[in-house]
């Protein structure tokens, strides 16, 4: 299955952010385990992000095709603002150009333009108690961005992460070497059910995973990240 992607290029540079270095006990043993581990801690401490996972999870009660509802939205970036390029996916709706209900659509802004866009989808959800997972990918070899919804399913879409956008050397006014400025904060707080949100139960990150340019793991978050509760 071939995943849904968004390729941004650009060449400006930009600096890097590293985190702090972990604390590691000291000891006899821990000396020991210290030498066995020493060159992987190295390695990622050392490394830049350039690749990066969130799983997502939306669960829905009913949604009623009457009114169109729910529709809600996601957002990923490589920075820690919207003021450049970022991906917005629109489910159970598309929005670009016009609005449609129904269906999922993913588009590549830049700031407040809209430079491209795909849709994926065009039935509308309908599957009582449906639980709709997806992961949304992210990375860069340093001039190309790529974003990608992968290993997508759904009762009612069944299997989906199919389609691909490539949009080569765009812009010269952003570039993206490494992904070390992404915040999952950003995605969280940026991603909301836009309407009808009493057809959903729960919108959450699962999990965030970091790799470097050589697929290595470099961090992994399991801590659930809420974006909306039905209370």
């Amino acid at each position: 299955m071939k995943p849904i992607e968004i390729v941004y290029s650009a060449v400006r540079s930009a600096h890097r952010t590293l985190g702090s270095s972990p604390r590691i006990a000291l000891g006899a043993a821990a000396s020991l385990s210290l030498l066995l581990i020493c060159p992987l801690l190295l390695a990622a401490e050392g490394a830049d992000v350039m690749r990066v996972e969130e799983d997502w999870e939306v669960v829905l009660n009913e949604p009623d095709l009457d009114v169109e509802a729910p529709q809600f939205h996601t957002v990923c970036s490589p920075f820690g603002n919207l003021d450049s390029v970022y991906l917005q996916a629109y489910w159970n709706y598309r929005e670009q150009p016009d609005f449609l209900a129904g269906g999922m659509q993913l588009a590549a802004w830049l700031g407040d333009y809209c430079v491209d866009v795909t849709t994926c989808q065009e039935n509308p959800l309908s599957t009582a108690a449906e639980t709709i997972t997806w992961t949304t990918a992210m990375e860069t070899n340093g001039s190309c961005l790529r974003f990608k919804i992968l290993n997508g399913s759904s009762q009612t879409w069944g299997s989906f992460g199919e389609h691909e956008i490539h949009l080569h050397h765009f812009s010269e006014s952003v570039a993206i070497p490494h992904l070390n400025g992404y915040s999952t904060d950003l995605s969280v707080s940026n991603s909301w059910i836009s309407y009808g949100a009493n057809r959903v139960n729960l919108l959450r990150i699962k999990e965030v995973r970091s790799y470097d340019a050589d697929g290595n793991l470099i961090s992994r978050d399991q801590t659930p990240r809420v974006v909306f509760e039905l209370e």
